[in-house]
């Protein structure tokens, strides 16, 4: 077996296990369609569409997309570790930590330049809305928190940032997936979202973890709802 490597460069190109376009696009796939089942619901059937169903249907739908998403990924994490470019334990878990700071770090940045250009403190209008929902349909906290950070992780992280940064490099890769990851969002904080996809994007390309972006997204996702509740 191959020795892990604890300080792995994010110059170093991400590579794919065979059948890529079957692997990677059903999780894609799956996303949309949970994504957008409730508003065909909506449009065919709204007396169903109840603040039960939406918050039963989120939570098992991206339980289920998850599971076979992980399945389906597997043989590109199993082949980090055959090449020995996967962090070990101790440097897993310090990249978690020094990911939740540089994320943190960033997103001060970003709102401080995002100050300055509006004049004005700008609030987040997705996590208010968030926050809302979280408060009328309480299963909707499942989401939120854990399955959303560790489906979009796999998609926006792993399949977009992956592929591309095995053509293209770190930057390109980062940029596109970051803007994406940001514009998917529907909020006005833009660059705040392009601070968190650096952080998630870089921890990933040192560790070759897939656990270390979920675990500081997760981390930021559950700060967030706590401070909310709290206020």
């Amino acid at each position: 077996m191959a020795t892990l490597n604890s300080n792995q460069s994010i110059n170093t190109r991400f590579s794919m296990a065979p059948n890529i376009r079957l692997r990677h696009l059903t999780p894609i796939l799956l996303y949309a369609f949970v994504q957008l089942f409730p508003l065909v619901i909506k449009a065919l059937r709204p007396e169903w569409l109840t603040e039960t169903f939406v918050g039963l249907w989120l939570a098992i739908g991206f339980g289920v997309t998850i599971v076979l998403s992980i399945l389906l990924i597997w043989p590109d994490l199993k082949q980090y570790k055959a090449q020995g470019i996967q962090s070990n334990l101790n440097d897993t878990v310090k990249w978690i930590g020094l990911g939740i700071l540089m994320q943190y770090g960033l997103v001060i940045v970003a709102n401080l330049i995002e100050t300055a250009i509006s004049g004005e403190l700008v609030e987040s209008m997705n996590t208010q809305n968030i926050a809302e929902m979280v408060e009328v349909i309480p299963l909707m906290i499942l989401p939120v928190v854990l399955l959303g950070p560790i489906i979009e992780e796999i998609l926006f992280r792993h399949i977009l940032f992956g592929n591309l940064n095995a053509r293209f490099g770190f930057w390109i890769a980062f940029g596109v997936s970051s803007i994406l990851f940001a514009l998917i969002h529907q909020d006005n904080r833009f660059l705040v979202y392009i601070a968190m996809s650096f952080a998630f994007s870089y921890a990933y390309a040192k560790t070759r973890r897939l656990i270390v972006p979920i675990a500081i997204h997760t981390f930021n996702n559950a700060l967030v709802m706590l401070v909310l509740f709290l206020m």
